[in-house]
C-alpha cells in the first residue's frame, strides 16, 4: 500500500477560486484544486508551485499552510487498477499569482479538461468537488488563524 503525499493550492483573486475542471469516469463534471503529488525530495511547497504551473501555468508564491485533509478510496476494483492513488493526505495552501503572464499548461491530471475561474458565490453544495470538502476549506481559510484538519473522507470512485 502507498499513501500519496499531495500538494493543493487556494488561489483566489477578484472574488473567484481557480479550479481544474475535470470529468470522472462516469462522466459527471467536478472541480478540484490545481495541485498534485509530491515528487521524492520535493518539499510540500515546490510541490504546489510545480504543479499549479503544470496544471493551470501560472506561477504562484505561497502564502501558508491551511488544511490538512486525507482521502481514502473504498473501491476495491479502483485499489487494484490504481493502488497509488486510493489514499491521498492532502497538504493545502494559500497561493498567489505571483506574474501577470500565463503560460501553456504543461501536464494536466487525469480526466482535467481545463482550469477555470470560479466565483465564490457559486461554489456551493450543488456543486461537485474534490476534495468534498472543498467548500469547507475555502470557508476556513477565510476566518481561521492556525491550519486544521479536515478530516478523512472516504470516497468509492471508480
Amino acid at each position: 500500500m502507498a499513501i500519496r503525499c499531495a500538494s493543493k493550492a487556494i488561489i483566489i483573486e477578484n472574488g473567484a477560486i481557480l479550479l481544474n475542471r475535470c470529468k470522472g469516469e462516469d462522466g459527471d463534471t467536478y472541480y478540484d484544486l490545481p495541485g498534485g503529488g509530491q515528487k521524492q525530495y520535493e518539499n510540500m511547497e515546490q510541490t504546489v508551485v510545480r504543479e499549479v504551473r503544470e496544471e493551470t501555468g501560472y506561477e504562484v508564491l505561497v502564502e501558508r499552510f491551511v488544511a490538512l485533509a486525507e482521502e481514502i478510496n473504498i473501491s476495491e476494483e479502483y485499489r487494484k487498477l490504481y493502488p497509488e492513488y486510493t489514499h491521498r493526505v492532502l497538504h493545502i495552501f494559500t497561493a498567489k499569482l505571483s506574474g501577470e503572464k500565463r503560460e501553456t499548461p504543461t501536464e494536466t491530471d487525469f480526466g482535467m479538461e481545463e482550469s477555470v475561474w470560479m466565483p465564490l458565490e457559486k461554489l456551493d453544495d450543488k456543486v461537485k468537488t474534490r476534495p468534498g470538502c472543498l467548500k469547507k476549506i475555502v470557508e476556513h481559510v477565510a476566518k481561521a488563524e492556525v491550519p486544521v484538519y479536515l478530516g478523512t473522507e472516504y470516497i468509492d470512485r471508480c
